[in-house]
């Protein structure tokens, strides 16, 4: 009887299904990589061994798959794909077989049905499971982001309310460090509603249209128009002619972004260095800044959203997140290089367009 070799061979089954998942993650731990599975070979013997047991010969028996829903769960955390969770109730399956043939086990039409038919529930329930689990994360993800919105803009708010009170009873002037308080909240809040614009167009992957943009007038325009303090000066090097094929919007957001932030965290009296360049088939731009280099960490945690690398909280994180979204949106990518001791630069590239650069 097919349940009495798998409980005999119970060991050597599951080390078949640990060998394959360790050849496919090497880094992982066995107790991860196993999981929930010796629990699903259990079902699978009781599954068998009650089917003898009610001589049930004209329908199969129930498997309930108790195991399934916690390892389509844990398969979630763990940060495995749907394809993972999918694969582990095929490799049992396929761990089963493998040993019976080793040792000559056949195994009746029935007994290859109930098995199939414990893989195929198990599957069902723990797809459902892990598709719950996504679908509360990210909505604990969206409420997270919304709470982080609506603080940024609770505080400017305050702080705009507060010095145009101060104005209005007479005790600050209308042109003096107070007002400038007010000036910069509102700003404050201008960017946060038009980056919350922006981050829903690049959800939907929206890019209105595409011109031929000259860069060396958008650097242009993006220096005279940036926000400069504490002594800092922006330099630009952008080759003559250089052209992009782009939204031209979300291009002047995505490097607005890039330059603000390098404002905010540049040292006093310090130079950014806004270039452009063709390098390897596409356009290059590049942002570098003089922050002092990043912090410990992966660099790839400030695109996230609401994610802040600094200490001091300033700003909601959006920005980033944004301006690579706007440059996906084209086809590109946008990537951080850290300088340690001096800063980082940040890099656009996108694909040269033939019919745009080759005429």
């Amino acid at each position: 009887m097919l349940h009495n070799f798998i409980s005999t061979h119970r060991s050597e089954i599951l080390e078949v299904c640990l060998q394959e998942l360790r050849s496919k993650y090497p880094d992982r731990h066995d107790d991860d990589l196993i999981d929930e599975l010796p629990a699903f070979v259990d079902e699978v013997i009781a599954s068998l061994s009650a089917d003898v047991e009610h001589a049930a010969k004209t329908e199969l028996g129930l498997f309930a798959a108790t195991m399934a829903p916690s390892h389509g769960i844990l398969r979630k955390k763990q940060g495995f794909d749907l394809s993972r969770l999918v694969h582990d109730f095929g490799l049992v399956c396929d761990a089963i077989s493998r040993t019976a043939v080793k040792y000559g086990e056949q195994l009746s039409a029935r007994e290859f049905q109930i098995v199939n038919r414990c893989v195929d529930t198990g599957i069902a329930l723990a797809v459902e499971s892990f598709s719950e689990e996504t679908r509360v994360h990210e909505q604990l993800q969206k409420a997270q982001d919304l709470g982080m919105l609506a603080h940024e803009i609770r505080n400017a708010l305050s702080n705009a309310k507060v010095g145009f009170e101060l104005i209005r009873q007479g005790q600050a002037g209308a042109h003096g460090m107070t007002a400038d308080v007010v000036q910069r909240a509102l700003s404050r809040i201008g960017a946060l509603v038009a980056d919350t614009i922006r981050a829903a167009q690049m959800v939907q992957g929206v890019v209105t249209r595409h011109d031929w943009i000259a860069l060396d007038q958008i650097f242009t325009n993006l220096e005279q128009e940036a926000p400069v303090e504490r002594g800092i000066r922006i330099d630009l090097e952008v080759e003559k002619d250089l052209i992009v094929d782009v939204d031209e919007h979300l291009l002047v957001s995505a490097i607005s972004n890039l330059l603000q932030n390098a404002i905010k965290f540049t040292r006093n009296n310090e130079t950014i260095i806004l270039r452009a360049s063709h390098v390897d088939g596409a356009v290059s731009i590049e942002v570098e800044d003089r922050c002092g280099g990043l912090p410990d960490g992966s660099s790839e945690d400030l695109f996230k959203p609401f994610v802040q690398k600094n200490s001091d909280g300033r700003g909601a994180g959006l920005g980033l997140a944004i301006a690579r979204q706007a440059i996906e949106a084209h086809g590109g990518t946008l990537h951080v290089r850290n300088m340690p001791g001096t800063g980082c630069v940040f890099e656009i590239l996108i694909p040269r367009t033939p019919h745009v650069f080759d005429q």
